[in-house]
C-alpha cells in the first residue's frame, strides 16, 4: 500500500516495511541522509509519519525534502539505539539534533607517569590516566587547575625537562615539590598523588588527615623546609575548598543530571555535573523547536560523542525508552544506573538555572531580531536570515585562498563555512574574488550550496563592482554589500563619532556611515572578523604545509623547525619590508646571529 501527502512527494510502500526493531533513513533527492531515528517496529514508526497528527516544524520542513526512506533491521532495541547515535555522529544529518562540541569538554588529567603531572586538557586517554570532569566553563577550569597546582604541587614540566635533572621557578614559588631532584621521596609524592583522586572522590576530612601525618612525620625527622611546605599546602587547601560548590546531597557518586524545560515556548535542557558531593559545572542548551524524543536523543549522543560515563545518570522532564539504561551500560562497559526522578536540591538548581538563562537567551534574540530587522529595512530586503561573508587571503602573494562562513540569525553556522583555493588569480583580490564568486554561483546552481539572503564582501567598492558585474554576466540576482575602511577618515578617526568603518551598496555612490556605538554596525564588523579570522588561518596553514619548499630555508643555520615557529607568529613574514633584528628577537626565540641573517636576507628580497 502506497502512503502520499499532498505536501510530501514520497511514495512509500508499507506492505515492504518490517515490524523488527531497528533504524530508518530519510533520504533526499540526491540520497544525503535528512533525518535518521530508531524504531521497535518501523512499520509502524515510519507510518506515524504520514497520519494526521500534528508535527513539529523540523520534521515537516523534513519531510517536505525527503525522496526516499531506508530501514536497517536490528537484533534488538539497544542495537538500534547505538547505530542510530553512531550514524547521527558519522553521517550529521540536517534535520537531527547535531553535538558536536560535546566531545571537546575541557577535564583535569592525572596523568599515570611515574612522577605524576596534573594537567588541562580536551583530548582523552583513558590508558594514560585519569580524568575528572567535563567542566563547561574554561575559565572556571583554569582557575581550578590553578589552585590544585597549589595545593598539590605535582610536576608539570616535561620528561625532558625533569630528566635534566635541575629545579627550576617552580619550585622557588612553591609550586612545585622538585622530584627532580629528590627533594621529595616517590612515597610521598604518590600520597600527594592519591590526595588528588580522593579529593575527586569528595573525601575532602580523609585529605586533609593524611597530609597533617606527612607534615607532624617530617617535622619529627627535623625536615623543617618540607614540613613548611605541606603546611602551606593545607592553608592552600582550604582556600580551594572554600571555593568549589558544595551540593547538600549525602552522596558521593558521580552524577550527571539532565532536565529539560520549555519557557515561553523556548525548549531547554540544563546539564548538572556532580562529583563527589561537588557540583563541577551547569550547562543550559536551547531547541528552537519541539524534536520527537528531544532528551533521549541528546543523552545517547553526549555519551557517544563523549565516552565519559558517571556512576548515575538522572534524566528529568521528558520520558525514555526501557532500553536507555542498557544502551548507557553498553557504551561504558559498566553498569550506569539511570533515574527518572532526582534530588529535589539538584532538580532546583536546575531549574533556576534554566529560568535564568532561558531570560538571558530570549534578551540576546531580541536584540539580533533587531538588528536583523534594522539591516532588511536599510536594505529594503525583507526576512534577512542567512548571511555569508566572503574574504581573499594570501602572504605576500602565495597561498591565496578565499572563505565564506555563514551566520544564520546571528548565530555563526560553522557547518556552512567554506575554503576555495584560488587557482587563476593568485595575487590579484579583484580577480580572485570573482574567481571565488562564479565557482559559488556554480555550487549554487547544482544545488551543492544554498544561496544566502545576503553575502558581505570584506573589502571596497572595487570588489563590490567587481561580483554586480558577474552577476551581470550570468544574468543572476543577488543581494550584495561589502565593508571597509574609509581611507580619507584615518588620520581623524577619533576626532568624530563618525566611525571609519563604510558599506558600499550595489547602484549607490556614496557609502553608507556608521557612528561608533552602531550596534549595526557592530554586527556587520563582528561576521567580517569571524571571515578574516577564517581566511587568515586557512593561509597560514597552506603556508605551513608547504614550508619544505620556503626560500627562507636558504638560510645557513635556519632548519624547518625553527622555520615553522617563525612562520606561526609572522605568518606575512615576507612582506614585512622594515623588519628589523630587535623586533624580530622580541617575536621569536632565536639566535642573535640567526636573527641579523633572516633580516638582512628579507631586506635583499624586497629590493
Amino acid at each position: 500500500m502506497s502512503r502520499k501527502n499532498i505536501d510530501i512527494d514520497i511514495d512509500i510502500n508499507l506492505a515492504d516495511i518490517s515490524t523488527n526493531p531497528g533504524v530508518y533513513i530519510y533520504l533526499d533527492a540526491k540520497s544525503v541522509p535528512l533525518y535518521i531515528g530508531k524504531a521497535k517496529n518501523l512499520k509502524s514508526r515510519i507510518s506515524s509519519y504520514f497520519n494526521s497528527n500534528k508535527k513539529s516544524i523540523t520534521i515537516t520542513k523534513m519531510l517536505s525534502k525527503a525522496k526516499d526512506v531506508k530501514t536497517i533491521i536490528t537484533n534488538n532495541d539497544v542495537e538500534a539505539y547505538l547505530l542510530e547515535a553512531n550514524l547521527i555522529k558519522t553521517e550529521q544529518p540536517r534535520y537531527n539534533i547535531l553535538l558536536k562540541d560535546s566531545k571537546t569538554y575541557p577535564y583535569v588529567k592525572l596523568t599515570n607517569e611515574k612522577y605524576s603531572r596534573l594537567l588541562y586538557t580536551r583530548q582523552i586517554n583513558l590508558d594514560d590516566g585519569d580524568y575528572y570532569g567535563p567542566f563547561v566553563d574554561v575559565g572556571d577550569l583554569r582557575t581550578l587547575l590553578d589552585q590544585l597546582q597549589r595545593t598539590f604541587p605535582l610536576r608539570t614540566c616535561t620528561d625532558r625537562q625533569f630528566a635534566e635533572g635541575k629545579f627550576c621557578i617552580k619550585y622557588q614559588i612553591k609550586r612545585c615539590l622538585a622530584p627532580c631532584v629528590d627533594y621529595i621521596s616517590l612515597e610521598d609524592y604518590q600520597e600527594i598523588k592519591d590526595n588528588v583522586k580522593t579529593f575527586f572522590k569528595g573525601n575532602i576530612s580523609e585529605v586533609k588527615s593524611k597530609m597533617t601525618k606527612m607534615m607532624q612525620r617530617y617535622s619529627s625527622e627535623l625536615k623543617f623546609e618540607q614540613a613548611a611546605n605541606i603546611r602551606d599546602i593545607l592553608i592552600s587547601f582550604d582556600r580551594l575548598f572554600s571555593k568549589q560548590s558544595v551540593i547538600n546531597i549525602n552522596d558521593n557518586r558521580s552524577i550527571d543530571l539532565f532536565y529539560k524545560d520549555t519557557i515561553n515556548d523556548i525548549t531547554s535542557i540544563t546539564q548538572l555535573f556532580i562529583r563527589g558531593g561537588k557540583l563541577l559545572s551547569i550547562r543550559t542548551q536551547f531547541f528552537n523547536d519541539e524534536i520527537e524524543e528531544l532528551l533521549e536523543q541528546f543523552v545517547v549522543q553526549y555519551y557517544n560523542n563523549l565516552r565519559q560515563f558517571p556512576e548515575l545518570v538522572y534524566i528529568i522532564g521528558d520520558d525514555y525508552s526501557d532500553g536507555l539504561e542498557e544502551v548507557l551500560s553498553t557504551l561504558a562497559k559498566r553498569k550506569v544506573l539511570l533515574r527518572k526522578r532526582g534530588y529535589s536540591g539538584l532538580i532546583d538548581i536546575a531549574k533556576e538555572n534554566a529560568v535564568k538563562e532561558t531570560e538571558s537567551y530570549l534578551r540576546n534574540i531580541a536584540r539580533k531580531n533587531d538588528v536583523l530587522s534594522k539591516l532588511s529595512s536599510m536594505l529594503s530586503i525583507e526576512n534577512i536570515r542567512g548571511i555569508e561573508c566572503i574574504d581573499i587571503s594570501h602572504l605576500s602573494g602565495d597561498h591565496t585562498v578565499g572563505v565564506s562562513i555563514c551566520s544564520y540569525d546571528g548565530e555563526f553556522l560553522k557547518s556552512k563555512y567554506r575554503k576555495y583555493r584560488i587557482k587563476e588569480a593568485t595575487n590579484d583580490d579583484y580577480k580572485s574574488m570573482y574567481e571565488l564568486f562564479n565557482r559559488k554561483f556554480d555550487n549554487i546552481e547544482e544545488k551543492s550550496e544554498e544561496q544566502a539572503d545576503l553575502y558581505i564582501i570584506d573589502g571596497g567598492i572595487g570588489q563590490l563592482s567587481v561580483v554586480s558585474k558577474l552577476l551581470s554576466d550570468r544574468k543572476l540576482s543577488a543581494n550584495i554589500i561589502s565593508i571597509s575602511k574609509s581611507r580619507k577618515d584615518k588620520k581623524n578617526r577619533f576626532a568624530t563619532e563618525i566611525d571609519i568603518e563604510e558599506v558600499h551598496l550595489i547602484g549607490r555612490k556614496n557609502p553608507v556611515k556608521f557612528k561608533r556605538n552602531d550596534n549595526l554596525l557592530h554586527f556587520i564588523k563582528n561576521i567580517r572578523d569571524e571571515a578574516h579570522r577564517f581566511a587568515i588561518t586557512y593561509s597560514r596553514k597552506l603556508a605551513l604545509n608547504a614550508i619544505t619548499k620556503s626560500p627562507l630555508l636558504e638560510i645557513d643555520g635556519l632548519g624547518i623547525k625553527r622555520l615553522k615557529i617563525i612562520l606561526q607568529t609572522i605568518p606575512d613574514i615576507h612582506s614585512r619590508k622594515n623588519l628589523t633584528k630587535e623586533e624580530l628577537l622580541n617575536l621569536v626565540k632565536i639566535p642573535d646571529n640567526l636573527a641579523e641573517k633572516i633580516v638582512t636576507y628579507l631586506n635583499q628580497e624586497s629590493h
